[in-house]
Order: C-alpha cells, then sequence, then structure tokens
C-alpha cells in the first residue's frame, strides 16, 4: 500500500459524498424510481408480520406510548439476553434516546467529529441505562448531509451507532457492546442492505445479523432504520467459538503489509497488537511471480471456496462499493472498502462483507470492467460517482482468482439455483415489505425517490434481472 493512501481514500471519499448531494447522484441511482447462529433462520420471523398500511404519511409516533414512564423501568435482562433474539422479534421493536435538548441540537451540529455523547436509553419500553450515542457515516454518508458552503445539515436524518459500554464497561444489551442504525438515505425500500446480508449467511459467509427497529429521540421519531450488528469481539466470539479472539481487520487488502496501518485497523485485540500473520499473507501475496503463485498463497490462507461463495454473492446483488472497486485519485494509487477480514485460525484469515447498501441496482454509468477482465492498460481510470476507480481485474488477488473461475461459476450456480432463486427472493421480498410497510411509509421515515411501495416494485424487477444477469455469467465460456 502506498504511503498515505489513507488520507487519499478519504479524500476521494470526500468527493463521493460531495456527489450525492447533487441532482446528477439521484439520476445514477434510479435504483429506487417507478420505470449463522447467525444464519437466514432469524429472517423468516417477519413472515407473520402485519399487512403493510397502504396509508402513506401515518404517523407511527404511537410506537412507544410510554414516553419518559420507562426511564423508571429498567429492566436487568437485557443484559443477558441472547443477541439472535434482538433479531428474531416477530415485531418492528422500538428505541427511544433522552437527552437535554440543547445536547441533542449540539450533537447534530457536530455530527461530523463522530463522538459520542450520554443518553438514557430504552428499548421497547424498558430503560437500558446510560449509554453511548454518535452519528456514523464518516465520507460514505455522513460528511454530505452538510451543506459545503454553510455546514449546515441538509439531510433529514442520520445513522447512528450505540456504545452500551461507554459509561459502564460492563454494560450490555443482548449481550452486544454495538450496534448500529442505518438511515439507508439512497434505499426507500429500507431493505437491501438486510437482502444482501441474508444471501451472504445463505451461501456460508459470516456476515452481520440485521432487522429493523424504529427510534425516537425526546420522544419525536426519526421514523425506521435498519438495524446492524456491529463486527467486534462479541461477533466473533459468537460465529468462531473455536477461535473467538482472533485480528478482525477493517478494510487491510491481501496486499496491505504495512503494520502501523494494519494495526490502526484492527478491531479487536486493540491493546495487543501482533499483526505479524496479516504481514506475512501480504508479503506473500505481494512477493509472488505470478497468478497460479498468488492463487497458491490465497489457498493457503484463506478458503477458495470461501472466495468463491463470496463473489457469487457479491456479483448477485451487483455491489457497487464492496471489494471490487477500487477507488483512485491517479490510477496508479488504488483501494478498495467495505469489508473485514478475520483470523479465524492461526495464519487464516476469512473475508467478511461491511456496508451492503449499495446493491441490487444496475446502474450502466459504472464502467469500471468486470473484475474477471484484464484491462489492456492497468494504469486506465473509469468514471465512479463523479469520481474514479481502477480496474479490479488488475488487482493480484482479482487476478489469481480468474485463474479459479469454474469454482466461482459453481457457487453462482448454487446461490440461483438455491437461496438466490427467483421465487425465494421475491418471496422474502414481499414478507419484509409487510412487515416493515407501515413504518417504511409513515412520514418520519424520508424518502429520497419516489414512494416506498414503487421503490419495492422496482427492486422485484431488479432481483430478476440480477438473476439473468448471474445465470447467464455462471455459464461456461
Amino acid at each position: 500500500m502506498r504511503p498515505g493512501f489513507t488520507l487519499k481514500l478519504h479524500m476521494f471519499r470526500i468527493i463521493i459524498c460531495l456527489m450525492a448531494t447533487v441532482s446528477g447522484c439521484t439520476k445514477s441511482k434510479s435504483h429506487a424510481t417507478a420505470t449463522d447462529s447467525a444464519t437466514a433462520s432469524s429472517d423468516e420471523h417477519p413472515s407473520d408480520a402485519e399487512d403493510s398500511d397502504s396509508n402513506t404519511g401515518q404517523s407511527t409516533d404511537d410506537v412507544i406510548i410510554d414516553g419518559r414512564d420507562c426511564l423508571t423501568n429498567p429492566d436487568s435482562s437485557l443484559e443477558e439476553l441472547d443477541a439472535q433474539q434482538l433479531f428474531d422479534f416477530d415485531h418492528v421493536p422500538a428505541f427511544d434516546f433522552y437527552l437535554p435538548e440543547d445536547q441533542w441540537e449540539s450533537l447534530q451540529a457536530n455530527a461530523m467529529d463522530e463522538k459520542y455523547t450520554a443518553v438514557d436509553a430504552c428499548f421497547e419500553g424498558k430503560y437500558i441505562g446510560k449509554i453511548g450515542l454518535r452519528f456514523k457515516g464518516s465520507f460514505g454518508t455522513l460528511y454530505g448531509c452538510f451543506d459545503e458552503e454553510t455546514g449546515d445539515l441538509i439531510c433529514p436524518r442520520l445513522s447512528m451507532k450505540l456504545k452500551f459500554s461507554k459509561y459502564d464497561d460492563d454494560l450490555r444489551f443482548y449481550g452486544l457492546k454495538r450496534l448500529n442504525f442505518n438511515a439507508h438515505r439512497y434505499d426507500d425500500t429500507m431493505m437491501r442492505e438486510k437482502l444482501a446480508y441474508d444471501l451472504y449467511r445463505s451461501a456460508g459467509v459470516m456476515a452481520p445479523r440485521s432487522a429493523w427497529s424504529v427510534v425516537r429521540v425526546n420522544d419525536r421519531s426519526y421514523g425506521l432504520y435498519g438495524m446492524v450488528e456491529e463486527l467486534d469481539g462479541r461477533f466473533t466470539q459468537d460465529r468462531w467459538p473455536d477461535y473467538p479472539n482472533g485480528n478482525l481487520y477493517k478494510e487491510m487488502w491481501p496486499t496491505d503489509a504495512d503494520e502501523t496501518q494494519l494495526t490502526d485497523s484492527l478491531r479487536t485485540n486493540e491493546d495487543n497488537a501482533d499483526v505479524s500473520s496479516f504481514v506475512e499473507f501480504a508479503e506473500a501475496i505481494n512477493a509472488a511471480k505470478d497468478d497460479a503463485e498468488v492463487l497458491d498463497v490465497l489457498s493457503d490462507y484463506t478458503d477458495l471456496d470461501l472466495w468463491a461463495r463470496y463473489m457469487a454473492v457479491d456479483e448477485a446483488i451487483l455491489s457497487y462499493d464492496g471489494v471490487t472497486y477500487f477507488f483512485t485519485d491517479d490510477g496508479v494509487w488504488s483501494h478498495n472498502h467495505n469489508y473485514y477480514f478475520y483470523e479465524d485460525a492461526p495464519g487464516h484469515f476469512a473475508l467478511l462483507p461491511w456496508d451492503a447498501e449499495s446493491s441490487f441496482w444496475i446502474n450502466p454509468d459504472h464502467a469500471t470492467p468486470h473484475w474477471t477482465e484484464i484491462p489492456d492498460n492497468c494504469l486506465d481510470t473509469y468514471p465512479y460517482w463523479g469520481g474514479l476507480a481502477t480496474a479490479p481485474g488488475c488487482n493480484p488477488i482479482f487476478r489469481a482468482l480468474q485463474t479459479d473461475l469454474p469454482r466461482w461459476r459453481s457457487a453462482a450456480r448454487k446461490l440461483l439455483d438455491g437461496p438466490f432463486d427467483q421465487d425465494t427472493m421475491i418471496s422474502r421480498i414481499d414478507k419484509y415489505e409487510a412487515f416493515i410497510g407501515k413504518f417504511a411509509e409513515a412520514k418520519e421515515t424520508p424518502k429520497e425517490y419516489g414512494t416506498f411501495k414503487l421503490s419495492v416494485d422496482d427492486l422485484r424487477r431488479t432481483v430478476k434481472e440480477l438473476w439473468s444477469r448471474l445465470d447467464a455469467q455462471s455459464e461456461e465460456e
């Protein structure tokens, strides 16, 4: 990795984020217009949900009727409940947060600092305790919510992160230390990210659990949010009970060998960092003489079947902000994001997805070549959300995986005939529409493009197109 890549990556994300505030971004994101213990099993519970309320604009202020009465209604059992239960509710649950109004205004005005403030938190009318709340999104979704000239907040709401242990090291909520609330600014269906995580888990890829919740602050509803599990030590302990305390790296690709950057990327073992295994992995990749040798290194340090399953899902959902998009400013430096690597055994690593909202939509304006293609000139750049990207096929990892395409095609075929089957996907969308419809259509849940109903109809059409696209790609050439 080139020195200073983090600064350049962040600057490039600023460009992308600012582009999201102009009308051109609305045009490019036309997907919402009209013309494991955490396995997919938890996603079946919404099948029994009440039907969607077609009265667009209906208020959902009655989700919590207790108001501040919850502050005198503590429930210590919330700490010990299993996290799976949180994502298995048979209805959309609600969170209440209370803090002085001036502190809430200050928190919003200074949201880009991404600093925690203390709030009294309640869940379903029960008091959780005093926890930390901050806004999240950084260069991806947060900074673009502020006017570049005035600094004023221009979005009706922001994504949030909760830290239950911020002011009490021992406090947990359903066994969790952290929890994310995603505003889904560019997804009026409010279900793209969840559908993506469903597919990853169904394909045997470890992915965060997700559901939905209503969020209220000082008795004002901010509508429906996507509720997503944090990737941290609780996550690794749950998914890898035989090796629960390995290193979890955020956005470090197997060509990144800088120890300082790897240490900074850790989300576990931060106070006792030993990143030598990842350094050895990356150095072996960088020293490989050809694609076949890179594939051998990948086979030693990772599971090639997992790569195939991961890339099959990545292709099925057509992720526009995941591992195949290498941002650049000059065609020489480039890097991708929105993923983690976990050391699931000594010297062995697993790829994990993250932030999958930019999926399930087809945009021909994104001209980056497919990851299975190697362009004539790897210094060429391609337009991407008003910025630039390099061809993923030029990266040594994807060059090596191109030599193993039969494995990927087999994984894609299993996905097409299984969890990504058109009827299965449409049925799941129908269930989620019924489960969240009343809250997604409510006036407190902002709409970026139109209506919830039209956006969900468009999603159904897109899923069918994506199935046909992957079906064609899975055929032998």
